[in-house]
């Protein structure tokens, strides 16, 4: 396990990990703002097996899903599953929904907070860009970028833990910044507040047809994510009901994101400020990935 906590807190972690696994710090000669970075290295030139499964914390892996991807390394340089939210509170219901408008929309599905990949592929394909907020898919679009052989494992559907309420809304204006380098995505959602008070303005009542219309499409998007492959078996069709909700938070969301870039030049992520959201293989790896 690679551990970046402070020497006082990595020492407590040690006396309860090191019987059980290997237990080392971050190594910090790789200097990339995002220490999560600077640790998927730390573990990578660390470890002596080739097949390697990366998850944040808050993901939970079953024995089966586990031999199912470690099969999938047979075939594939790089395997991308896909999460599901579990529990589900309100708020994760939100995310859910936002999940879903991926799974729809985007041909690879949505960002997941784990993949799995051969050591040896790694360090082939050399350093990704580790100073951006949006480290996952940054990875996966340089494995793309650089011709690994990729498996979008749309139906290999992980559990991820939702945060708590309080980590949630922290979380809210880093996932708007994370699309900003996404200018019309961004754009869309950085406008959709005025322009909806504009109609209203200008034509009254007839404007929450309008609306209506607005939450019924992102509601449609919603369920055509969830009746992709069998992401029904693992997410009620009701998360699709706050697909609406999501996009008034997102565009909520934006404000307070653009309000992070005039005042620090970037957002907050630990004690570092990282100016980036999207790095410098996101454009080149999507073309590599609709080849």
């Amino acid at each position: 396990m690679i551990d970046g906590s402070p020497p006082e807190v990595f020492a407590k972690h040690h006396a309860l990990l090191h019987p059980v696994c290997r237990h080392i710090p971050v190594d910090r000669s790789y200097g990339y703002l995002n220490d999560k970075v600077n640790g998927v290295h730390t573990g990578a030139a660390a470890v002596t097996q080739d097949k390697i499964i990366l998850a944040d914390d808050d993901i939970r892996y079953r024995a089966d899903q586990l031999n199912e991807i470690v099969r999938l390394l047979d075939r594939f340089e790089v395997v991308r599953p896909q999460n599901f939210l579990r529990p589900l509170p309100w708020w994760a219901k939100m995310e859910s929904a936002r999940m879903l408008i991926n799974r729809a929309t985007l041909r690879a599905g949505d960002y997941p907070g784990t993949c799995a990949f051969r050591r040896a592929t790694f360090l082939r394909v050399g350093h990704y860009d580790g100073d951006v907020l949006f480290d996952n898919e940054e990875m996966i679009r340089h494995f793309a970028e650089k011709k690994a052989t990729i498996c979008y494992a749309l139906d290999l559907l992980v559990q991820k833990k939702p945060p708590r309420f309080r980590k949630w809304l922290e979380q809210r204006p880093r996932q708007a910044y994370e699309d900003f380098g996404l200018r019309t995505k961004t754009i869309f959602f950085l406008t959709l507040l005025p322009l909806c008070l504009l109609i209203r303005v200008l034509f009254g009542g007839i404007a929450l047809t309008g609306f209506l219309w607005l939450a019924l499409i992102a509601v449609l998007l919603a369920l055509v994510g969830v009746l992709r492959g069998r992401a029904r078996e693992v997410v009620p069709f009701s998360c699709c009901l706050f697909a609406p909700l999501w996009i008034a938070e997102r565009s909520l969301s934006t404000y307070a994101a653009i309000f992070w870039f005039v005042t620090r030049g970037g957002y907050p992520f630990g004690e570092r400020i990282l100016s980036k959201g999207i790095g410098r293989s996101w454009r080149s790896g999507a073309r590599a990935t609709t080849r």
